[in-house]
């Protein structure tokens, strides 16, 4: 009888379904929220003028010789603070209901942290049968009226129509924008070029490595032969000697460090590895330009102020046994070592072991790979390797003419300083025996790999794109493979656009991997990119899903104090996800003077190309 208890039955449905019914009462919330409309700043009506203004296709690098001169956008007049604050409240009151829930899946999320990933949510997979597996959650169609505003009107807004001219949000009653949705193991684009002017975002580059904190993403070196001409003229690094961070929720680029700002910037910045360890960053290894002729065994820390830290490159100081120099090899950091494998000199190649002590700074060579005497891995460069605190696995890679296969596996044991052998699972649905395919992904390098941790604690390993030691084959396929089942899954609802290699993958703490640059492969020419995609490895906490949501809406939470934004109910830990505050400028057309602007870029022309 207690179940005809309201009492009870509240207590029932809550405890079984909480999280479906979570779930729901957002959606409700946030969708009365929409309604509710709060006037637009002149800021974001200028935002919109200058989006409009720019071309969305911008999407490579910035020459000098065939650029024609960008169009400069008219500056505004700036709010007056009292009408500031009243928007700024109105905005927020917008997303006030998303942040308290969110409130409460962070509480739900810390007392029952093992349950989190059987959310009962409406997550939309996909259909795995369709021939369309690239979609875009971000809008292309999202563009506002070039036409000049009088001066002092006033725009009404939503949460959905941030960046609409008043003719479009007229119209957006009828037809309004796609709202956000949640898609896993689905790749998406992420759109930040109009939020940019020329030379405030990387190049298009490959043989560049990145890595991600829980709040930014972070871009070291590369290589573009077009731009290297232009830095040869003006007596610069013929590679990208800078480093950028890509801020999740703002979607902005910043560069953090070039030879301008930091005096120790290495040279050597084509596939060498990074990492990041205590949200600090290290590199090791490379190369310069020519590729070979000048190769690095040095380890470079970078502070970043993306970071909190004064910005500066150091080289430690290390002594003992140290690394052949050479570029390609893979890192990994177990305990207090930094692990090195594999790597060549443009010349010979070799899968030898060595670590780093990070506490004292001495190397040691830990296992030197003898192939030709017994069971040892061959040599090679531009694989990747993956970690589950027992066995460093390495996975692919070759050499200039050769690939090595994914189906037997070498894994350096740890414990044991031995190579141990582990044979892998296919996946039956991708097998075809017309094509010759057994469901393995098929040999390659200079793809991308980043890994993380399931719901079940399984350690997983994605791998996307690459080539075949022929030049002839490329790849635009992603995969999945267990380390505990050794099991590998072709992720059917997701593919690149286009085959890539030379890229290079991180992923973020809450499960989401980003995918940027490369060299992309057409049927008669392979261009180098900037593009930058995402894609949720896994559905993560309902928290998380609602700051996804947040920042989709609102990418210009920079803008407001942190004090406001804990005031408007938005959790610390995320808060302090976004960059320091920014101040509002006139003029959007032109650079923030107190951001560095790429050396390799003309910030005075742009036009829309591709190398």
């Amino acid at each position: 009888m207690n179940i005809l208890k309201p009492t009870k039955l509240k207590c029932i449905v809550f405890n079984q379904l909480r999280h479906t019914w979570t779930f729901l009462l957002f959606i409700c919330d946030f969708l009365a929220q929409i309604y509710r409309t709060p006037r637009i700043t002149d800021h974001q009506e200028q935002l919109a003028n200058h989006y409009n203004n720019n071309n969305n296709n911008n999407n490579d690098l910035i020459m000098e010789q065939d650029m024609p001169e960008e169009e400069v956008g008219q500056p505004e007049e700036a709010l007056p603070q009292q009408q500031d604050n009243a928007e700024l409240v109105g905005r927020f009151n917008a997303i006030q209901a998303a942040v308290e829930l969110m409130d409460a899946a962070s509480d739900l999320d810390e007392e029952e942290e093992e349950e989190d990933d059987d959310v009962d949510v409406d997550v939309d997979y996909g259909d795995t049968d369709s021939e369309s597996e690239f979609e875009e959650m971000y809008s292309d169609d999202w563009t506002s009226s070039s036409d000049e505003l009088d001066e002092g009107k006033e725009l009404s807004k939503s949460v959905l129509n941030v960046f609409l001219s008043p003719e479009q949000q007229q119209s957006q009653v009828a037809s309004p924008p796609p709202m956000y949705t949640f898609k896993p193991l689905r790749l998406v684009k992420c759109q930040y070029r109009d939020k940019h002017v020329p030379g405030g975002f990387p190049l298009a580059r490959s043989g560049h490595r990145i890595i991600a904190s829980n709040s930014h993403l972070y871009s070291l070196g590369g290589y573009n032969p077009r731009s290297a001409v232009s830095a040869a003229r003006h007596g610069r690094c013929l590679l990208f000697q800078e480093l950028w961070s890509y801020n999740f929720a703002t979607r902005t680029w910043r560069l953090e460090l070039n030879a301008g700002n930091a005096a120790n910037m290495p040279v050597e910045l084509a596939s060498n590895a990074l990492t990041i360890h205590n949200n600090v960053l290290i590199s090791h290894g490379g190369t310069g330009y020519p590729f070979g002729v000048s190769c690095s065994n040095d380890c470079y820390v970078y502070r970043t102020a993306s970071a909190g830290a004064t910005p500066g490159v150091d080289r430690l100081q290390v002594k003992g046994d140290l690394p052949t120099a050479q570029y390609g090899p893979g890192i990994v950091i177990h305990k207090n070592y930094l692990y090195t494998i594999g790597g060549t000199t443009g010349f010979d190649y070799t899968c030898d072991v060595y670590r780093l002590d990070l506490r004292t700074g001495i190397w040691e060579n830990v296992y030197i790979s003898r192939p030709e005497m017994r069971d040892d891995p061959e040599g090679r460069y531009r694989h990747e390797v993956v970690y589950d605190g027992k066995h460093i696995f390495v996975l692919g890679g070759g050499t200039s003419h050769s690939v090595y296969d994914l189906q037997r596996i070498p894994a350096y044991n740890l414990k044991a300083n031995c190579w141990d052998y582990f044979e892998t699972y296919p996946d039956q649905r991708a097998a075809d025996a017309d094509d010759g395919n057994r469901g393995y992904p098929k040999p390659r390098k200079c793809f991308s790999c980043v890994q993380h941790q399931s719901s079940t604690g399984d350690i997983e390993a994605f791998i996307t794109g690459g080539l075949q030691g022929d030049f002839s084959t490329y790849f635009s396929d992603i995969w999945k493979l267990n380390l505990r089942t050794k099991h590998w899954y072709r992720i059917e609802t997701a593919t690149l656009p286009r085959p890539l290699y030379f890229h290079s993958a991180a992923h973020s703490d809450n499960g989401c991997m980003y995918v940027f640059g490369g060299i992309e492969y057409m049927e008669k020419e392979m261009r180098r990119r900037n593009d930058l995609y995402k894609m949720w490895m896994t559905v993560p906490k309902l928290s998380e899903m609602c700051w996804d949501a947040i920042t989709y809406y609102n990418d210009n939470l920079d803008l407001y104090d942190r004090k406001t934004l804990l005031g408007a109910g938005i959790p610390k830990r995320f808060a302090e996800r976004l960059p320091p505050q920014r101040r509002r400028r006139l003029d959007m057309s032109q650079p923030d003077p107190s951001m560095l602007i790429s050396l390799y870029s003309n910030p005075k022309r742009a036009r829309s190309t591709t190398q």
